[in-house]
């Protein structure tokens, strides 16, 4: 039986993919989200019916048989999503003062700021610093997880992703072929498709979730300023022809059943 695992990034409905999976396969072997901890994944990811990891690339060829889902969306939304979380202190470690860079990159496979002051925590430096050097600091700790999406393969028959901006609305239908991707039994691709349906993000933007600021495309034509968007193309903007998003933002490839599996 091949592994299940499923890849996605911090802000790229994380919280979603955790509560469909944990109301879905409990029974049947069981699921657990192991965050940005690479180190837990590879030992206690075995045994489970669906294991989940944010921020990494994985070496395929070190899980044995395996079946990969990712989720992936428009790296310039992540930022912008992140850093309106982290500066709301949205997550207590968003709040801790002086945390060691050991235990930085450990908990969170991102780098500490450089514009952190000492005795600050993120949510207050990004509360002190302006929208522009602000944003210039989430992708100072976004780094890792931008390098990462460069770092999957192109085209693996084990490995599916789907967009984000294709998910909303559609979550029913991508959580249904997310699990026969893991090649699932149709009673659990039923189960996993009905609690898709009832823990949509239109759902939880209703109940006023917390976790939920605002799921919407394209927000980083209304925050980037000229600065930030030239730093994130230097470094960065190869991937948006890899994924298939336009340097205006338009979805490129067509369909989610055209870019489902690269």
């Amino acid at each position: 039986m091949p592994a299940r695992i499923h890849c996605s990034y911090h802000k790229c409905l994380t919280v979603y993919f955790r509560k469909v999976m944990s109301a879905s396969v409990g029974r049947f072997g069981g699921y657990r989200h192991f965050n940005s901890d690479i180190e837990a994944f590879a030992r206690g990811r075995g045994g489970l019916c669906v294991a989940s990891v944010n921020n990494h690339a994985l070496d395929l060829d070190s899980l044995g048989p395996c079946r990969v889902s990712r989720f992936v969306r428009d790296p310039r939304d992540l930022i912008v999503s992140g850093y309106f979380y982290h500066r709301r202190g949205a997550e207590p470690w968003c709040l801790e003062v002086d945390p060691s860079e050991d235990e930085w990159l450990a908990k969170r496979n991102r780098p500490r700021p450089s514009a952190m002051r000492p005795g600050e925590s993120l949510a207050a430096a990004l509360q002190r610093l302006d929208l522009e050097q602000g944003l210039l600091a989430e992708i100072e700790l976004r780094s890792r997880h931008l390098d990462s999406m460069r770092e999957w393969p192109v085209d693996d028959p084990r490995v599916r992703v789907w967009r984000y901006e294709e998910i909303l609305g559609n979550e029913a239908r991508v959580m249904h072929d997310l699990a026969a991707h893991y090649g699932l039994p149709m009673y659990l691709r039923s189960l996993i498709r009905r609690n898709a349906a009832r823990y949509d993000v239109r759902h939880a933007m209703a109940s006023k979730s917390e976790h939920v600021r605002n799921p919407a495309a394209g927000q980083w034509r209304d925050v980037f300023t000229a600065r930030v968007e030239a730093v994130f193309m230097e470094r960065w903007g190869d991937l948006l022809d890899r994924y298939g998003y336009g340097a205006d933002g338009i979805l490129q490839g067509g369909t989610l059943a055209a870019v489902g599996t690269y």
